[in-house]
């Protein structure tokens, strides 16, 4: 009969690894695309202002 139990667990260290990995690389993009955000808020930001303090200057 033949024993199974070292093929099973190395099959299972290995699905981990892999699971871990995928969530790291889901984290990664999750991290780029709120900093993209970030950005994309601040540039609005920063635009509102300018177009409010160009309403306050008499021309």
């Amino acid at each position: 009969m033949t024993d199974y139990s070292f093929m099973i667990r190395i099959n299972d260290e290995v699905q981990k690894h892999l699971e871990e990995k995928a969530m790291i690389e889901l984290q990664t993009e999750a991290l780029k695309e709120h900093r993209k955000i970030q950005i994309i808020t601040g540039v609005i930001g920063v635009l509102i202002t300018l177009a409010a303090l160009m309403m306050e200057t008499p021309h």
